[in-house]
Protein backbone atom coordinates (compact mmCIF):
# COMPACT_ATOMS: atom_id res chain seq x y z
CA UNK A 1 0.00 0.00 0.00
CA UNK A 2 1.45 3.80 -1.04
CA UNK A 3 1.34 5.21 2.36
CA UNK A 4 1.30 8.92 1.13
CA UNK A 5 -1.56 8.23 -1.07
CA UNK A 6 -3.74 6.41 1.49
CA UNK A 7 -3.04 8.20 4.75
CA UNK A 8 -4.79 5.46 8.29
CA UNK A 9 -7.48 7.10 10.34
CA UNK A 10 -5.24 7.24 13.50
CA UNK A 11 -2.60 9.66 11.64
CA UNK A 12 -5.11 12.56 11.14
CA UNK A 13 -5.05 12.96 14.98
CA UNK A 14 -1.65 14.93 14.16
CA UNK A 15 -3.39 17.92 11.84
CA UNK A 16 -4.63 20.17 15.04
CA UNK A 17 -0.87 19.50 16.80
CA UNK A 18 1.13 22.97 17.23
CA UNK A 19 4.08 21.29 16.88
CA UNK A 20 5.45 20.35 13.34
CA UNK A 21 4.48 16.93 13.26
CA UNK A 22 5.90 14.32 9.90
CA UNK A 23 5.38 10.55 9.62
CA UNK A 24 8.33 9.29 7.83
CA UNK A 25 8.86 5.13 7.01
CA UNK A 26 11.88 3.82 7.63
CA UNK A 27 13.49 4.84 4.01
CA UNK A 28 13.04 8.41 5.37
CA UNK A 29 10.11 9.34 2.90
CA UNK A 30 7.11 11.65 4.02
CA UNK A 31 4.09 9.87 4.58
CA UNK A 32 2.35 12.49 6.36
CA UNK A 33 2.65 15.85 7.85
CA UNK A 34 0.48 18.16 9.51
CA UNK A 35 -0.25 22.15 8.93
CA UNK A 36 2.59 23.47 11.31
CA UNK A 37 5.39 21.29 9.42
CA UNK A 38 4.04 23.01 6.55
CA UNK A 39 4.64 26.22 7.88
CA UNK A 40 7.64 25.80 9.81
CA UNK A 41 9.49 24.45 6.19
CA UNK A 42 7.65 27.17 3.99
CA UNK A 43 6.25 23.68 1.33
CA UNK A 44 2.95 22.95 1.00
CA UNK A 45 1.68 19.23 1.75
CA UNK A 46 1.46 17.92 -1.21
CA UNK A 47 5.40 19.35 -1.91
CA UNK A 48 6.32 17.60 1.64
CA UNK A 49 4.28 14.26 0.54
CA UNK A 50 7.26 13.92 -2.26
CA UNK A 51 10.26 14.78 -0.36
CA UNK A 52 12.37 12.54 1.86
CA UNK A 53 13.99 13.77 5.32
CA UNK A 54 17.16 14.20 2.86
CA UNK A 55 15.43 16.73 1.52
CA UNK A 56 15.28 19.82 4.44
CA UNK A 57 17.79 18.52 6.91
CA UNK A 58 20.79 20.59 6.43
CA UNK A 59 22.98 19.32 8.73
CA UNK A 60 23.69 15.39 8.59
CA UNK A 61 24.38 13.90 4.80
CA UNK A 62 22.76 11.10 3.79
CA UNK A 63 24.79 8.02 5.52
CA UNK A 64 24.38 9.97 9.00
CA UNK A 65 20.31 10.06 8.53
CA UNK A 66 20.62 6.41 8.11
CA UNK A 67 22.39 5.94 10.94
CA UNK A 68 20.15 7.83 13.36
CA UNK A 69 17.22 6.21 11.68
CA UNK A 70 18.83 2.57 12.68
CA UNK A 71 19.23 4.38 16.00
CA UNK A 72 15.57 5.33 16.34
CA UNK A 73 14.23 1.76 15.42
CA UNK A 74 15.71 1.22 18.64
CA UNK A 75 14.62 3.51 21.04
CA UNK A 76 13.01 6.57 20.89
CA UNK A 77 15.32 10.01 20.17
CA UNK A 78 15.29 13.86 21.25
CA UNK A 79 17.92 15.70 19.21
CA UNK A 80 18.73 18.87 17.79
CA UNK A 81 19.29 19.05 14.23
CA UNK A 82 19.17 22.13 11.41
CA UNK A 83 16.45 22.05 8.58
CA UNK A 84 16.56 24.13 5.31
CA UNK A 85 13.46 25.72 4.30
CA UNK A 86 12.13 25.84 0.83
CA UNK A 87 13.59 29.73 0.62
CA UNK A 88 16.91 28.64 1.47
CA UNK A 89 16.76 29.59 5.14
CA UNK A 90 18.07 27.62 7.82
CA UNK A 91 16.43 26.97 11.23
CA UNK A 92 17.73 24.97 14.49
CA UNK A 93 15.06 22.43 15.39
CA UNK A 94 14.02 20.18 18.13
CA UNK A 95 13.14 16.88 17.55
CA UNK A 96 11.32 14.20 19.41
CA UNK A 97 10.96 10.85 16.77
CA UNK A 98 9.96 7.38 18.30
CA UNK A 99 8.82 4.26 15.89
CA UNK A 100 5.47 2.55 16.05
CA UNK A 101 3.96 0.19 13.72
CA UNK A 102 0.59 1.12 11.40
CA UNK A 103 -1.16 -1.58 9.42
CA UNK A 104 1.48 -4.12 9.74
CA UNK A 105 4.40 -1.05 8.27
CA UNK A 106 6.92 0.26 10.50
CA UNK A 107 6.45 4.14 10.79
CA UNK A 108 8.56 6.95 12.00
CA UNK A 109 6.48 9.59 14.36
CA UNK A 110 8.67 12.98 14.62
CA UNK A 111 7.44 16.05 16.17
CA UNK A 112 9.65 19.30 15.40
CA UNK A 113 9.95 22.61 17.21
CA UNK A 114 11.41 25.93 15.75
CA UNK A 115 13.83 26.45 18.46
CA UNK A 116 16.53 28.93 16.49
CA UNK A 117 14.79 32.10 18.79
CA UNK A 118 16.04 30.39 21.51
CA UNK A 119 19.31 29.08 20.35
CA UNK A 120 19.63 32.90 19.41
CA UNK A 121 19.10 34.00 22.69
CA UNK A 122 21.59 31.44 24.50
CA UNK A 123 24.47 32.34 22.23
CA UNK A 124 23.86 36.26 23.23
CA UNK A 125 23.50 35.72 26.82
CA UNK A 126 26.83 33.98 26.82
CA UNK A 127 28.56 36.47 25.08
CA UNK A 128 26.72 39.45 27.49
CA UNK A 129 28.52 36.48 30.40
CA UNK A 130 31.67 36.59 28.57
CA UNK A 131 31.72 40.64 28.11
CA UNK A 132 30.58 41.27 31.61
CA UNK A 133 33.42 38.55 33.11
CA UNK A 134 36.00 41.20 31.13
CA UNK A 135 34.74 43.87 32.19
CA UNK A 136 35.00 42.46 36.15
CA UNK A 137 38.15 41.17 34.92
CA UNK A 138 39.77 44.41 33.93
CA UNK A 139 37.88 46.72 36.33
CA UNK A 140 40.19 49.18 38.48
CA UNK A 141 38.39 48.17 41.85
CA UNK A 142 38.60 44.77 43.43
CA UNK A 143 35.83 42.46 43.15
CA UNK A 144 34.48 40.08 45.82
CA UNK A 145 32.28 37.53 46.72
CA UNK A 146 32.14 36.40 49.88
CA UNK A 147 29.52 32.82 51.28
CA UNK A 148 29.19 31.17 54.39
CA UNK A 149 32.69 32.90 55.29
CA UNK A 150 34.69 32.39 52.68
CA UNK A 151 35.94 33.97 49.63
CA UNK A 152 34.14 32.42 46.49
CA UNK A 153 35.22 34.74 44.13
CA UNK A 154 38.05 37.79 43.75
CA UNK A 155 39.44 38.96 40.44
CA UNK A 156 42.81 40.24 39.49
CA UNK A 157 42.62 43.90 40.49
CA UNK A 158 41.67 42.65 44.39
CA UNK A 159 44.96 40.08 44.13
CA UNK A 160 47.02 42.79 42.97
CA UNK A 161 45.66 45.12 46.09
CA UNK A 162 46.78 42.36 48.34
CA UNK A 163 49.88 41.19 46.87
CA UNK A 164 48.58 37.66 45.43
CA UNK A 165 50.31 36.11 42.54
CA UNK A 166 46.31 35.24 41.22
CA UNK A 167 43.00 35.25 42.34
CA UNK A 168 43.50 31.39 42.89
CA UNK A 169 45.75 31.73 46.08
CA UNK A 170 42.58 33.48 47.77
CA UNK A 171 39.26 32.15 46.53
CA UNK A 172 38.32 29.49 48.98
CA UNK A 173 39.79 30.63 52.17
CA UNK A 174 37.89 32.53 55.23
CA UNK A 175 37.56 36.50 54.40
CA UNK A 176 39.69 37.29 57.41
CA UNK A 177 42.63 36.11 56.06
CA UNK A 178 42.19 40.00 53.94
CA UNK A 179 41.34 41.55 57.21
CA UNK A 180 44.28 43.14 59.83
CA UNK A 181 43.34 41.51 63.40
CA UNK A 182 42.28 45.31 65.13
CA UNK A 183 39.38 45.40 62.42
CA UNK A 184 38.14 41.97 62.40
CA UNK A 185 35.41 42.75 64.46
CA UNK A 186 34.32 46.09 62.48
CA UNK A 187 34.12 43.87 59.17
CA UNK A 188 32.22 40.55 60.88
CA UNK A 189 29.76 43.17 62.30
CA UNK A 190 29.72 44.55 58.85
CA UNK A 191 29.20 41.15 57.49
CA UNK A 192 26.19 40.15 59.98
CA UNK A 193 24.06 43.04 59.27
CA UNK A 194 23.65 41.83 55.79
CA UNK A 195 23.02 38.56 56.48
CA UNK A 196 21.52 39.34 58.98
CA UNK A 197 18.77 41.64 56.96
CA UNK A 198 19.80 44.66 59.12
CA UNK A 199 21.17 46.56 56.46
CA UNK A 200 21.28 45.19 52.72
CA UNK A 201 24.48 47.28 51.45
CA UNK A 202 27.58 48.80 54.02
CA UNK A 203 30.24 51.48 52.38
CA UNK A 204 32.89 51.70 54.75
CA UNK A 205 36.55 51.66 55.31
CA UNK A 206 38.97 49.37 57.16
CA UNK A 207 42.45 48.39 57.82
CA UNK A 208 43.33 45.17 55.43
CA UNK A 209 46.26 42.70 55.53
CA UNK A 210 48.29 41.94 52.49
CA UNK A 211 50.34 39.08 51.54
CA UNK A 212 53.41 40.55 53.30
CA UNK A 213 51.68 41.96 56.62
CA UNK A 214 51.53 45.36 55.30
CA UNK A 215 48.36 46.85 56.42
CA UNK A 216 46.15 48.82 53.70
CA UNK A 217 43.59 50.68 54.11
CA UNK A 218 40.42 50.06 51.95
CA UNK A 219 37.06 50.90 50.88
CA UNK A 220 34.52 48.54 50.51
CA UNK A 221 31.13 48.90 49.05
CA UNK A 222 29.33 45.57 49.71
CA UNK A 223 25.74 44.17 49.05
CA UNK A 224 23.27 41.69 50.08
CA UNK A 225 23.27 39.82 46.71
CA UNK A 226 22.99 35.72 45.41
CA UNK A 227 25.76 33.77 44.06
CA UNK A 228 24.63 29.95 42.96
CA UNK A 229 21.31 30.33 44.36
CA UNK A 230 22.30 30.91 47.83
CA UNK A 231 22.74 34.58 49.91
CA UNK A 232 26.33 36.42 49.49
CA UNK A 233 27.85 39.79 49.87
CA UNK A 234 28.84 41.03 46.26
CA UNK A 235 31.58 43.92 46.42
CA UNK A 236 33.99 46.74 45.01
CA UNK A 237 37.02 47.30 47.15
CA UNK A 238 39.85 49.76 46.39
CA UNK A 239 42.98 50.81 47.72
CA UNK A 240 42.54 54.29 49.75
CA UNK A 241 45.97 54.27 51.63
CA UNK A 242 47.45 57.17 49.65
CA UNK A 243 43.71 59.06 48.92
CA UNK A 244 43.84 59.81 52.67
CA UNK A 245 45.12 63.10 53.21
CA UNK A 246 43.74 64.80 50.55
CA UNK A 247 40.36 65.34 49.51
CA UNK A 248 40.46 65.03 45.53
CA UNK A 249 42.08 61.76 46.08
CA UNK A 250 39.14 60.04 48.24
CA UNK A 251 36.84 61.90 45.45
CA UNK A 252 38.57 60.09 42.87
CA UNK A 253 37.79 56.80 44.95
CA UNK A 254 34.28 58.09 45.20
CA UNK A 255 33.49 58.80 41.71
CA UNK A 256 35.18 55.17 40.27
CA UNK A 257 33.15 53.70 42.86
CA UNK A 258 30.33 55.65 40.88
CA UNK A 259 31.82 54.56 37.77
CA UNK A 260 31.19 50.89 37.94
CA UNK A 261 27.91 50.95 39.34
CA UNK A 262 27.42 52.65 35.84
CA UNK A 263 29.22 50.19 33.96
CA UNK A 264 26.88 47.53 35.84
CA UNK A 265 23.72 49.67 34.92
CA UNK A 266 25.34 49.77 31.17
CA UNK A 267 25.73 45.79 31.23
CA UNK A 268 22.26 45.39 33.17
CA UNK A 269 20.65 47.67 30.12
CA UNK A 270 22.39 45.62 27.53
CA UNK A 271 21.37 42.25 28.73
CA UNK A 272 17.75 43.66 28.51
CA UNK A 273 18.33 44.93 24.83
CA UNK A 274 20.02 41.69 23.73
CA UNK A 275 16.01 40.18 24.64
CA UNK A 276 14.49 42.64 21.99
CA UNK A 277 17.16 43.20 19.33
CA UNK A 278 15.07 45.59 17.66
CA UNK A 279 14.98 48.02 20.53
CA UNK A 280 19.04 48.46 20.47
CA UNK A 281 19.75 51.60 21.99
CA UNK A 282 16.25 52.80 22.96
CA UNK A 283 17.11 52.88 26.63
CA UNK A 284 19.87 54.96 26.52
CA UNK A 285 17.82 57.58 24.01
CA UNK A 286 15.04 57.64 26.65
CA UNK A 287 17.69 58.49 29.41
CA UNK A 288 19.35 61.24 27.05
CA UNK A 289 15.90 62.56 25.94
CA UNK A 290 14.71 62.49 29.56
CA UNK A 291 18.13 64.25 30.78
CA UNK A 292 16.97 67.17 28.64
CA UNK A 293 13.73 67.81 29.00
CA UNK A 294 14.89 68.22 33.31
CA UNK A 295 17.64 70.48 32.41
CA UNK A 296 14.80 72.61 30.21
CA UNK A 297 12.56 72.51 33.48
CA UNK A 298 15.71 73.91 35.93
CA UNK A 299 16.59 70.65 37.64
CA UNK A 300 19.56 69.77 39.10
CA UNK A 301 22.94 67.82 37.51
CA UNK A 302 22.09 65.10 40.31
CA UNK A 303 18.88 64.54 39.22
CA UNK A 304 19.27 64.41 35.43
CA UNK A 305 22.29 61.62 36.16
CA UNK A 306 19.01 59.92 37.63
CA UNK A 307 17.36 60.36 34.54
CA UNK A 308 20.18 59.27 32.57
CA UNK A 309 20.79 55.78 34.83
CA UNK A 310 17.10 55.14 34.97
CA UNK A 311 16.39 55.67 31.36
CA UNK A 312 19.44 52.80 30.85
CA UNK A 313 17.32 50.55 32.78
CA UNK A 314 13.65 51.30 32.66
CA UNK A 315 12.69 48.40 30.76
CA UNK A 316 14.68 45.74 32.45
CA UNK A 317 11.64 44.35 33.39
CA UNK A 318 10.79 43.16 29.97
CA UNK A 319 13.84 40.33 30.65
CA UNK A 320 10.23 38.60 31.68
CA UNK A 321 8.71 38.39 28.25
CA UNK A 322 9.64 35.78 26.21
CA UNK A 323 11.59 37.10 23.05
CA UNK A 324 9.35 36.13 20.54
CA UNK A 325 6.56 38.49 21.85
CA UNK A 326 9.52 41.37 22.18
CA UNK A 327 10.46 40.20 18.52
CA UNK A 328 6.72 39.82 16.91
CA UNK A 329 6.44 41.77 14.31
CA UNK A 330 2.27 41.35 13.69
CA UNK A 331 -0.23 42.46 16.31
CA UNK A 332 0.01 41.38 19.91
CA UNK A 333 -2.62 39.36 21.15
CA UNK A 334 -4.56 40.41 23.82
CA UNK A 335 -2.90 38.11 26.71
CA UNK A 336 0.45 39.04 24.56
CA UNK A 337 0.38 42.89 25.77
CA UNK A 338 -0.82 41.80 28.99
CA UNK A 339 2.49 40.05 29.57
CA UNK A 340 3.71 43.00 27.89
CA UNK A 341 2.37 45.38 30.76
CA UNK A 342 3.56 43.44 33.46
CA UNK A 343 7.00 44.34 32.60
CA UNK A 344 6.99 47.82 34.55
CA UNK A 345 6.14 45.55 37.63
CA UNK A 346 8.25 43.18 37.14
CA UNK A 347 11.30 46.09 36.63
CA UNK A 348 10.15 47.70 40.35
CA UNK A 349 10.28 44.00 41.69
CA UNK A 350 14.24 43.83 40.24
CA UNK A 351 15.25 46.93 41.96
CA UNK A 352 13.07 48.06 44.71
CA UNK A 353 15.85 46.48 46.86
CA UNK A 354 18.99 48.27 45.39
CA UNK A 355 19.86 51.56 47.27
CA UNK A 356 20.16 53.72 44.11
CA UNK A 357 20.52 57.91 45.35
CA UNK A 358 17.73 58.37 42.95
CA UNK A 359 13.88 57.25 43.21
CA UNK A 360 14.66 54.63 40.47
CA UNK A 361 12.72 51.61 41.18
CA UNK A 362 9.54 53.83 41.67
CA UNK A 363 9.77 56.05 38.52
CA UNK A 364 10.61 52.22 36.49
CA UNK A 365 7.20 50.88 38.18
CA UNK A 366 5.82 54.30 37.11
CA UNK A 367 6.87 55.54 33.48
CA UNK A 368 3.35 53.75 31.63
CA UNK A 369 1.14 55.90 33.80
CA UNK A 370 -0.74 58.40 32.85
CA UNK A 371 -2.61 61.74 34.47
CA UNK A 372 -5.54 60.29 33.81
CA UNK A 373 -5.45 57.21 35.06
CA UNK A 374 -5.95 55.33 31.79
CA UNK A 375 -2.09 54.01 32.21
CA UNK A 376 -0.56 50.58 33.68
CA UNK A 377 0.26 48.74 36.04
CA UNK A 378 -1.34 50.76 39.01
CA UNK A 379 -3.71 53.26 37.17
CA UNK A 380 -1.94 55.82 39.23
CA UNK A 381 -3.51 59.44 38.90
CA UNK A 382 -2.33 63.09 38.92
CA UNK A 383 0.11 63.97 41.97
CA UNK A 384 0.13 59.93 42.45
CA UNK A 385 2.46 59.84 39.75
CA UNK A 386 6.27 61.11 40.53
CA UNK A 387 7.56 63.91 38.34
CA UNK A 388 10.77 61.48 37.07
CA UNK A 389 8.20 59.07 35.82
CA UNK A 390 6.05 62.09 33.78
CA UNK A 391 9.21 63.22 32.12
CA UNK A 392 10.10 59.40 31.66
CA UNK A 393 6.34 58.90 29.81
CA UNK A 394 7.12 61.92 27.59
CA UNK A 395 10.54 60.76 26.39
CA UNK A 396 9.54 57.15 26.10
CA UNK A 397 6.74 58.48 23.89
CA UNK A 398 8.81 60.41 21.68
CA UNK A 399 12.05 57.86 21.40
CA UNK A 400 9.79 54.80 20.40
CA UNK A 401 7.70 56.57 18.24
CA UNK A 402 10.41 58.12 16.22
CA UNK A 403 12.20 54.55 15.96
CA UNK A 404 11.31 51.59 13.83
CA UNK A 405 10.04 48.80 15.19
CA UNK A 406 9.55 45.36 14.07
CA UNK A 407 5.18 46.33 13.45
CA UNK A 408 5.63 49.62 11.96
CA UNK A 409 8.04 51.67 10.26
CA UNK A 410 9.54 54.86 12.49
CA UNK A 411 6.79 57.61 12.47
CA UNK A 412 8.72 60.65 12.79
CA UNK A 413 9.28 63.53 15.36
CA UNK A 414 6.95 65.63 14.62
CA UNK A 415 4.05 62.93 14.45
CA UNK A 416 5.83 61.89 18.00
CA UNK A 417 5.64 65.95 19.24
CA UNK A 418 1.75 65.81 18.09
CA UNK A 419 0.68 63.08 20.37
CA UNK A 420 2.49 64.51 23.63
CA UNK A 421 1.05 67.60 22.44
CA UNK A 422 -2.40 66.33 22.46
CA UNK A 423 -1.96 64.40 25.73
CA UNK A 424 -0.70 67.67 26.95
CA UNK A 425 -2.58 68.04 30.73
CA UNK A 426 -4.40 64.94 30.40
CA UNK A 427 -2.09 62.03 29.87
CA UNK A 428 1.28 64.02 30.14
CA UNK A 429 2.24 66.92 32.08
CA UNK A 430 2.02 69.99 30.87
CA UNK A 431 5.16 71.79 32.13
CA UNK A 432 6.68 68.38 30.97
CA UNK A 433 4.94 68.86 27.01
CA UNK A 434 5.73 72.32 27.37
CA UNK A 435 9.79 72.03 27.77
CA UNK A 436 9.96 68.93 24.99
CA UNK A 437 8.14 71.17 22.49
CA UNK A 438 10.76 73.83 23.69
CA UNK A 439 13.52 71.91 22.69
CA UNK A 440 12.31 69.93 19.73
CA UNK A 441 10.85 72.85 18.27
CA UNK A 442 12.10 76.10 18.89
CA UNK A 443 15.25 74.99 20.10
CA UNK A 444 15.64 72.68 16.75
CA UNK A 445 17.61 69.77 19.13
CA UNK A 446 18.04 66.74 17.63
CA UNK A 447 16.95 63.44 18.70
CA UNK A 448 20.17 61.16 20.28
CA UNK A 449 21.58 58.66 17.75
Amino acid sequence: MDMRRSVPPQLLSIENAMDGIHVVDVDGNVVAVNAAFCDMLGYSREELLSMNVRDWDAQWNSKEIEAKISEILKRREVFETRFRRKDGTVIEAEVSVAASAVDGQTMLFASARDITLRKRAEAELLESEERFRCMVEQSIAGVYVVQDGRICYVNSRLAEIFRYPSPDDIVGRPYELLVAPEDRELVASMMARRFGGGSRRERYTFRALARDGARIDVGADGALSTYRDRPAIVGLLQDISERRDAENQINNYVAKLESALRGTVQVASTMSEMRDPYTSGHERKVGEIAAAIGGELGLEEHRLEGLRVIGLLHDIGKISVPAEILAKPGRLSEIEFELIKEHPRRGYDILKNVDFPWPLAQTVHQHHERLDGSGYPQGLKGEQVILEARILAVADTIEAMSSHRPYREALGLERALAVVESGRETKFDAAVVDACLMLYRQKALALPR
